[in-house]
C-alpha cells in the first residue's frame, strides 16, 4: 500500500499539502482557509476527519490562516510548530484555543513521531519568515511493509550540502523552485523585493532548485526518488514550462529517471501514490494539464 502525498495548493497565495498514511493525514502548512482547505481534501479524495496532525514550516500568511488554525482547535488537531513560531502564533484566537487544550507540540531540529506513527526530521532553512523549516517525513503504509520517505523543502533563499543529506534516497521530494532570475529582474517589481527574493531569506531560483536536485540525486541510490515536484512557483516571475525545463535537465544530466510535477496554486495537483524504492511512483487520478510530465 503506498503512501499519498498531494500538493494541495503552492504559491503566495497559499500553502498546504497532505501526506496520508493508513487513516490518518498529516498536514503541512495551513495557508488556505477551511472552506477551500475542504474542497482541495475532497478533490484528492480525503477530508478533514482524516486529518491527524498538522505541522507548520514557518509563519507567513500564504502558509498559515488563523480561521484555519481555528478549525484546528474546534476538531482537536495536535499543531505542531517551532517555539520560534509562538510570538507570531499568539495573535491567533484560533493558537490559544490549541494551547488551552493542549494540542500544540513544539519541535526542534531533532526528529520527532506524530500521533500516527510518521517520523518527522525537520530541517532548516533560509528565510526571512522568522524560523523557516522544511521536513524528511517517513512512514510504513503497514505495518510490515518497507518505509517511505517523502522530502519537502519550500520558501529558501539557498540551499547546504546539509539539506541535500537530509534529503538523500527520499521516494518523493518537493523543492521550491519559485522565479527564473531573468523573469525577477525585468519584473518591475520594486527594487527591495527583486533583492529579497534573490537573496539568501529569499526564494530558490530555478537554477538553484536544479543545484539542489542534483545535490540529492548524486547522494542517491538509483531507483530511490521517483516523484520531483516542483513547488512555489511564482505566477509573475516564472512559467511552469521554464521550471520543468530546467528540473528536466538536472535529472537527465544525472542519468536517472525522474517524473517531474509542477505544482498549482488553483487548484490540487499532483496527487501521488508514493511507494518505497525499486517500486513505481503512480499518479491518482486527477487533473491534466500540458505542461506537466506523466
Amino acid at each position: 500500500m503506498p503512501i499519498q502525498f498531494a500538493v494541495l495548493a503552492s504559491g503566495s497565495r497559499g500553502n498546504a499539502s497532505l501526506i496520508q498514511a493508513g487513516h490518518a493525514g498529516l498536514l503541512i502548512d495551513l495557508g488556505l482557509g477551511p472552506k477551500a482547505l475542504a474542497a482541495r481534501l475532497e478533490g484528492v479524495g480525503a477530508d478533514l476527519g482524516r486529518v491527524g496532525t498538522a505541522v507548520l514550516t514557518h509563519t507567513h500568511g500564504d502558509h498559515v490562516r488563523s480561521a484555519t488554525i481555528r478549525l484546528l482547535a474546534a476538531r482537536k488537531i495536535p499543531f505542531y510548530c517551532h517555539e520560534g513560531h509562538r510570538e507570531a502564533l499568539a495573535r491567533f484566537p484560533g493558537f490559544r484555543e490549541l494551547e488551552s487544550s493542549r494540542l500544540v507540540r513544539h519541535y526542534d531540529e531533532r526528529p520527532f513521531l506524530t500521533p500516527m506513527g510518521l517520523r518527522v526530521e525537520p530541517v532548516e532553512l533560509s528565510h526571512d519568515g522568522g524560523p523557516t523549516y522544511g521536513f524528511r517525513v517517513e512512514g510504513r503504509p503497514e505495518r510490515r511493509s518497507r518505509p517511505v520517505a517523502l522530502g519537502y523543502l519550500a520558501d529558501s533563499g539557498c540551499w547546504s550540502e546539509a539539506i541535500a543529506d537530509a534529503m538523500t534516497d527520499v521516494n518523493a521530494l518537493g523543492i521550491e523552485f519559485n522565479h527564473d532570475v531573468t523573469l525577477q529582474l525585468n519584473s518591475g517589481r520594486a527594487d527591495y523585493l527583486i533583492r529579497r527574493n534573490l537573496g539568501d531569506r529569499g526564494h530558490l531560483s530555478n537554477d538553484q532548485g536544479a543545484g539542489l536536485v542534483s545535490a540529492v540525486l548524486g547522494r542517491s541510490a538509483p531507483g530511490s526518488l521517483r516523484d520531483l515536484v516542483l513547488l512555489h512557483l511564482s505566477e509573475q516571475c516564472n512559467r511552469p514550462r521554464l521550471a520543468l525545463d530546467r528540473a528536466r535537465r538536472a535529472v537527465r544530466d544525472s542519468g536517472r529517471r525522474v517524473a517531474v510535477h509542477a505544482a498549482r496554486q488553483s487548484q490540487p495537483h499532483p496527487n501521488l501514490l508514493v511507494r518505497a524504492a525499486r517500486r513505481r511512483s503512480t499518479v491518482a487520478p486527477g487533473p491534466s494539464f500540458p505542461w506537466e510530465s506523466d
